[in-house]
């Protein structure tokens, strides 16, 4: 019988917050022959010596909890699992931060820097993971089609929060086998209360109706069972949305009805599980080996009632700092460099839809230092103020100092009439047309960014072909058309 257990150190002691999953085997005593072999004795000799670790951490473990007056039944939980991870190779034990994403990795962040001012309206910071020696060493470069998804995890307060109210014990080990399935027959899969809620359960998403319908059998007090039920009904749907307006969690309405009696094992039944979110990498991993850089913008918006909210993925990774840790697996993009390193390139990158194209510039800029002759390149990149938006200002003005990319930026509130990168494009009509619209030509087109400039840039082109090319409408259209079935018109927005 095997057992996978989510095992980490009690948060009493400050350790690492991301949990070590364990897979643990309990297997029969050998027989008595088995034990007589001289390599029996001498694989013994080495788990005492593992044993005596262990007995020595924990023994310097309880000394710590006990100047913090950490319970002793704390202690004790503790000490079992250090026991059990002395035998780690006979029960076959296995780590894993999330073992319901099979492809998912623990990668360690190298850096993060903040590419906006600390006063500014709008936070936007540049992170670095280290890829070297992990699965996702040659699946996670910018410019050959590949993105990152993140597993955030909650907020560790505002976790204990809810545990303490809700009279939960956080280091209580409960089964997650309807999260993570069991890869193997006869494996059990096991966590923590504190790390069920930390690192599993969506506890501040977004609730459904669906949601309030699972969770109102679990209401004692008959007039709370009915005030919860009676939000799934459409008469009562003003007042739902009212609460979706403001931003309602899931731990807000289980917090909100005191006669709600959950019994741990049902969490997983009611609540969601933390959904990855999906980061365009800005990085070459040819320019920068063993490396995954990403450029993220931290999502808020004002909920009803004035207060200010922030998506938990992005405001996860605004926190991380170097030595710290992430569950991350790559996932494919359309924003992929073509193959021929000659072909015209332009690029449209809308705030942090810029991302792909500096991947883009730095895999030109590798090919060129290996001695290939590389197609020149256009970057079309909007934003609202130049000083506080043109993220990796030196790097793009070094690289067209060098030629290889032209930069036409569209600063929207840099001057009294608006500029935006329709605006750049027209500009750019002459090359345009004659890289992506004249028979023969051999350039592409990538846009990246908000979806709400995208039938402004459709319009732009859609105009330089009318202009430059002499094409009615109708055949414009049919070339815009023909350039997206080939590949080269692509777009990514969100």
């Amino acid at each position: 019988q095997v057992l996978v257990t989510s095992v980490s150190y009690s948060h009493h002691f400050k350790m690492a917050e991301v949990a070590a999953p364990l897979l643990l085997a309990t297997r029969p005593f050998q027989p008595a022959w088995l034990m007589s072999m001289p390599k029996t004795q001498a694989i013994l000799g080495v788990e005492a010596q593992k044993v005596a670790m262990v007995y020595k951490h924990h023994s310097a473990v309880k000394d710590k909890a006990a100047a913090s007056k950490v319970s002793q039944g704390v202690i004790n939980k503790v000490g079992d699992l250090c026991r059990l991870l002395a035998f780690q190779p006979q029960y076959q034990a296995q780590f894993r931060a999330r073992p319901d994403v099979s492809q998912g990795e623990l990668i360690r962040v190298t850096d993060w820097k903040l590419l906006t001012p600390e006063n500014y309206d709008r936070t936007c910071f540049h992170i670095e993971v280290d890829v070297s020696g992990t699965g996702l060493e040659h699946l996670v470069n910018g410019a050959m089609g590949k993105a990152l998804s993140v597993y955030a995890t909650n907020d560790a307060d505002k976790v204990m929060e809810f545990i303490q109210h809700m009279k939960l014990d956080p280091d209580e080990i409960v089964s997650v086998e309807d999260i993570a399935p069991p890869s193997e027959d006869g494996t059990v899969v096991l966590t923590s209360v504190y790390k069920l809620f930390s690192q599993y359960l969506d506890l501040f998403g977004k609730p459904s109706r669906e949601f309030l319908k699972k969770l109102f059998p679990f209401a004692e007090d008959i007039m709370e069972k009915v005030q919860i039920a009676e939000l799934t009904l459409d008469r009562k749907s003003e007042d739902f949305l009212d609460r979706q307006a403001r931003a309602y969690t899931y731990a807000d309405y289980i917090c909100a009805y005191k006669s709600l009696k959950i019994p741990v094992a049902k969490y997983v039944e009611i609540l969601p599980t933390i959904k990855q979110r999906v980061y365009s990498i800005c990085s070459s991993s040819d320019y920068h080996p063993g490396k995954c850089q990403l450029l993220v913008v931290r999502e808020d918006w004002q909920a009803k009632g004035g207060d200010t909210k922030f998506g938990l993925c992005s405001s996860f990774m605004t926190f991380l700092r170097p030595g710290n840790v992430c569950v991350a697996h790559a996932t494919h993009s359309v924003m992929q460099i073509p193959e021929d390193k000659t072909a015209p390139i332009f690029m449209a990158g809308l705030g942090t839809g810029l991302a792909p194209f500096r991947a883009f510039i730095e895999q030109r800029k590798h090919e060129k230092n290996q001695g290939h002759r590389v197609g020149p390149m256009t970057l079309f990149f909007g934003g609202r103020h130049a000083h506080a938006e043109y993220y990796y200002r030196d790097e793009f003005e070094a690289f067209e100092a060098e030629g290889l990319v032209k930069c036409c930026n569209a600063w929207s509130r840099d001057q009294k009439q608006k500029v935006y990168v329709q605006h750049k494009i027209m500009e750019q009509a002459d090359d345009i047309w004659a890289h992506l619209g004249r028979e023969g030509s051999r350039g592409y087109f990538f846009l990246c960014g908000s979806k709400q400039p995208e039938k402004d840039v459709f319009a732009a082109l859609i105009k330089i072909f009318e202009t430059k090319g002499g094409l009615k409408n109708e055949e414009a259209h049919k070339k815009m058309e023909s350039l997206q079935l080939a590949g080269r018109y692509v777009t990514e927005v969100y």
